[in-house]
Order: structure tokens, then C-alpha cells, then sequence
């Protein structure tokens, strides 16, 4: 095993078919995942668990990815942790809302997994750049 991990992803997406492709994928390229289906489990999960990133969808039951973004970027244990919405939802009005309320990018479905890992890639380059949390 290689000692070099990219990082620790957490999903949330209430889809078990996107939850297994991106557990799959994101896996393959080294990177740790945690999934969950639900957005209350995945708020619990990263504030324990501290990922360096968070791909969210935005339509789930009981507690909507709206509410698990506002709860993360108002706790100070997970203001820090990038999200990536990835959601059905196509109006701009959606999108301008999730970079308005704390997301660093927004991916509508149906996506392809190539973008997804480039956005993943990118975005972990570009925290570990500004020197996030010292020597990783």
C-alpha cells in the first residue's frame, strides 16, 4: 500500500447508484471514501470525520443539502472543508445559491465521472496550496 493518500472524500447523495459510482471511481484513484445517504448522517460523519472534501447533493429526504451546507459552513469544526454541490438541478438561481452559501463549485447530474475527479483534483491541489492545516 502506498503511504501517499490524496485525500478523504465524504458523499452525500441520497442515489445508491451515484453513491457506488463515486465510491468506485474516487477509490480507484486513491482517494479514501466515506458515503451516506442521508444529509444528517453525512453532517455527523463530517463533522467526526473531517474530509477534505465534501461532495453533496442537494434533493435528499428529511434534511435537504441546503440545510447540511448551511450547518457545515456555521460550525467552525467544518467552515473549512470545501463542498462541491452535485445536483439535478439546472436553474442558475441554483447554482448562484450554493457558491452563494459556501460551496466551491456546483456539478449538475447527470456528470461525468472525468469532471468530478478533475473538480476533486483541483480543488484538494488548490486547498493543499494555501497551506491548510500545516504538513499533511
Amino acid at each position: 500500500m502506498e503511504s501517499m493518500n490524496p485525500g478523504k472524500i465524504l458523499v452525500i447523495d441520497d442515489e445508491e447508484d451515484v453513491l457506488e459510482v463515486l465510491r468506485l471511481v474516487l477509490s480507484r484513484s486513491g482517494y479514501e471514501v466515506d458515503a451516506t445517504s442521508s444529509g444528517m448522517e453525512g453532517l455527523a460523519r463530517a463533522q467526526a470525520g473531517q474530509p477534505d472534501l465534501v461532495l453533496l447533493d442537494i434533493m435528499m429526504q428529511r434534511m435537504d443539502g441546503w440545510e447540511v451546507l448551511r450547518a457545515l459552513k456555521s460550525d467552525a469544526a467544518t467552515r473549512d472543508i470545501p463542498v462541491v454541490i452535485l445536483s439535478a438541478r439546472v436553474e442558475p438561481k441554483d447554482k448562484i445559491r450554493g457558491l452563494q452559501e459556501g460551496a466551491v463549485d456546483y456539478v449538475t447530474k447527470p456528470f461525468a465521472v472525468r469532471e468530478i475527479l478533475e473538480k476533486v483534483a483541483f480543488i484538494l491541489r488548490e486547498d493543499a496550496a494555501r497551506g491548510e492545516g500545516g504538513a499533511a
